[in-house]
């Protein structure tokens, strides 16, 4: 194992002046996992998180609702979009390059706003910057640094289909085995079969309300929101969320990876075998994981926000349109964890003609303890005023000055 692949990496003042220096940089995006959203990536996407909504899976039964076609499932935007902007100035990218690398990151939670819905044959531009920098101290690993990136996705007709706003948590491995507490405590679950029994109860208790619509009068504050059951976790579960979202950080086998690995170095640590390999790991990787202080693998922070999008797609039904969804991380939830996806109704209102109802939404696991916790809004339809009315805003009115910094890295690139 190279000393540079093994040691531990620490966060220095200079990290800190590098991250602060990428604010408000548009980053390229250059090679999406979907370039198109087809009928087969918006069905693979949705079987990947676990969500059997026909409005996702099913093309004939999507084309008998009010919009006529298949929708993805909220979060599948994520998956899409080039940027209009190649690449970075080499003198801007110069005043960042390096800050934070081979520092291990966590995604910490994710706050979307949604305006249309992703329908198949879409397809996306996206605009991409780190917006915020902080630095804090943490239980888990001491100094840390928080950052957000903003993500803003348009159509291809230059309307915004969504927004989003991404903590990400650097803060770097253990330098020895075991110095780190938090989750000392942590021991892998063990099932009986009346207890994997009783999971399948609640998997089979599952309500989709579909092609029933639910009213925006009809609802009542203090509701609870039909739960969504998701785990035990498997290793398969991680690999099925990643066949069906894709990673940023697995770019290919083979040759494909070694490149990417040469381009990013620090995005690789060394196996038992003493093969580099992606940071990834720690999702389906024991010991790497137990570097970062875990006591072993955990799921992608996505797929919890993913999850709770499936909690609230399945109770606003066919007719309703989930407007914003913020996920809040805070804890790990560990291969073997079970999660029940829960809420309820805490508020409603009119706002610029939608008829709007606010939810407390959380992930419980098994032990108790609430991994993820959050709220959403959905537009409902009104039986006395019709179908909710989607507001349509366009690239400029959403980004201003960061579109025309856009438009002009465009033409600068094409030059």
């Amino acid at each position: 194992m190279s000393e540079s692949r093994s040691k531990h990496r620490e966060i220095t003042p200079e990290d800190i002046t590098r991250m602060q220096a990428r604010i408000g940089v548009l980053i390229p995006h250059n090679d999406p996992f979907n370039e198109v959203a087809s009928e087969d990536a918006i069905r693979h996407h949705a079987h990947g998180i676990g969500d059997p909504n026909p409005l996702f899976v099913d093309p004939h039964y999507a084309r008998r609702t009010r919009w006529g076609t298949v929708l993805a499932a909220p979060f599948f935007v994520e998956t899409m979009g080039r940027s209009r902007n190649r690449i970075i100035p080499p003198d801007v990218r110069e005043k960042g390059r390096g800050a934070l690398s081979g520092v291990h990151q966590f995604y910490a939670g994710n706050e979307s706003e949604y305006f249309l819905p992703v329908q198949a044959g879409d397809r996306m531009t996206t605009y991409h910057y780190v917006s915020d920098v902080e630095v804090k101290e943490s239980q888990l690993s001491g100094q840390s640094v928080h950052y957000k990136y903003r993500h803003v996705w348009a159509n291809q007709r230059g309307q915004v289909a969504a927004t989003a706003s991404r903590l990400v948590i650097a803060g770097g491995r253990e330098k020895k085995s075991g110095e780190r507490k938090k989750y000392a405590d942590i021991t892998p679950q063990h099932y009986t079969p009346d207890e994997i029994k009783a999971i399948e109860a609640v998997y089979d208790q599952e309500e989709c309300r579909g092609a029933r619509p639910r009213y925006w009068e009809d609802v009542t504050i203090g509701d609870p929101l039909p739960p969504v059951i998701k785990g035990p976790l498997t290793i398969t579960d991680v690999i099925a969320f990643n066949m069906g979202r894709g990673s940023p950080f697995i770019k290919g086998a083979n040759r494909v990876g070694w490149e990417d690995r040469m381009k990013h170095p620090g995005g690789y640590v060394d196996n038992e075998y003493g093969i580099p390999d992606i940071a990834e790991r720690v999702h389906w990787e024991d010991a790497l994981a137990k570097k970062t202080g875990n006591p072993m693998p955990y799921d992608y922070g996505g797929q919890r926000c993913d999850w709770l999008g499936h909690l609230m797609t399945n109770w606003v039904g066919d007719d309703g349109f989930l407007r914003r969804i913020r996920v809040n991380l805070r804890m790990f939830n560990y291969v073997g964890d079970t999660t029940w996806c829960e809420g309820r109704v805490t508020e409603k209102y009119e706002e610029n003609g939608q008829f709007l109802v606010r939810c407390d939404i959380w992930c419980r696991d098994q032990r108790g303890r609430e991994t993820a916790n959050g709220f959403a809004v959905a537009a409902l339809p009104s039986r006395q005023h019709g179908d909710v009315v989607l507001p349509v805003r366009t690239e400029r009115q959403v980004l201003g000055d960061i579109f025309d910094a856009a438009l002009a890295a465009a033409d600068r690139d094409a030059a």
